[in-house]
């Protein structure tokens, strides 16, 4: 069977835009620019890397007087674990760097879009098998993850809160240049925060946004911080939008192609065969009359960057 447009039977079937109670979807309605979108927000999904591509060449940190936010008004504290309650807290007390993406509306179940973000090797894997990433992610712990995205980024991560609504993931960043003269280390809070509700037609939607604050722990940062400052406030503020966009567009294929997303996820060794049945149940409840038996294609890069270029 040839192989279908993931964006034509999309944009076809899913009304990527219409209205839902008065909010237009958010996601970018041009088809090549959301191949490009992803391919990005992959990275910064599942490494919680969200500096990978700011710091070629120096270091930056914290200390430019920036407004100082109340850790408690941003994470419930006392819900989290005694042992990363205070580093949460600075983090995102003394925040480098802040960034909240606008909230983004996609159908899809709760329980289905909770078990994508419970565990990042299902969408990373779904990935994997759409497009070539030399990003790596292993599970170390329950709760911890540990990543590398072939460039020179590695980050160690872990969930320090999960529920319904809110998603808190604590993470240490590390990235050296090919040659080994630029260091950078950061510790990253990443937030998730998600709402759901119905459409007019009773159709399932998750509402959700992502935001993260981002301390710079590398030294020499004050000779470069205040020259390459907004530029790196663009691109954080780029990153955490198109991950959020990732998010939505893993659940959007997903739904409407269950029987790839269930044949890929059942060939993983590497994710827990518990936790690929609950997802192969879980795709199966959710299975539409419309969805497409077939497997999505995308776009290569290069060529979706040349069409943006027009």
């Amino acid at each position: 069977m040839k192989s279908e447009s993931a964006w034509e039977w999309l944009r076809g079937r899913s009304g990527l835009s219409r209205s839902v109670g008065g909010m237009e979807f958010s996601m970018i309605r041009n088809s090549r620019r959301l191949m490009v979108v992803a391919i990005r927000a992959a990275r910064v999904l599942v490494l919680v890397a969200t500096l990978g591509w700011v710091w070629p060449g120096g270091s930056l940190g914290a200390g430019l007087g920036a407004h100082r936010v109340d850790p408690a008004q941003v994470v419930p504290l006392d819900q989290l674990p005694a042992a990363s309650r205070e580093e949460v807290a600075e983090v995102i007390r003394d925040a480098t760097f802040h960034r909240q993406s606008e909230p983004d509306t996609f159908p899809c179940d709760g329980n289905l879009y909770l078990h994508l973000v419970n565990e990042p090797l299902l969408p990373l894997n779904l990935w994997k098998d759409l497009a070539d990433s030399p990003v790596q992610l292993r599970k170390i712990a329950p709760n911890r993850y540990q990543g590398s995205d072939g460039s020179g980024s590695t980050a160690i991560w872990e969930f320090v809160h999960r529920s319904a609504r809110l998603h808190v993931m604590l993470a240490y960043f590390n990235f050296v240049s090919p040659r080994g003269n630029a260091r950078v280390e950061a510790r990253i809070v990443l937030l998730v925060h998600a709402d759901y509700v119905r459409s007019s037609g009773g159709e399932p939607m998750v509402r959700h946004d992502v935001e993260a604050f981002v301390k710079v722990d590398s030294k020499g940062w004050k000779t470069l911080a205040r020259t390459v400052r907004p530029v790196v406030e663009r691109v954080l503020e780029d990153q955490v939008r198109e991950a959020g966009y990732f998010i939505s567009l893993m659940s959007r294929l997903v739904i409407n192609y269950p029987n790839w997303a269930c044949q890929v996820v059942s060939s993983r060794t590497d994710i827990d065969p518990a936790m690929r049945k609950k997802f192969r149940d879980m795709v199966e409840r959710n299975r539409k009359p419309g969805a497409s038996s077939g497997r999505p294609s995308v776009l290569r890069e290069d060529t979706a960057m040349s069409e943006r270029r027009r």
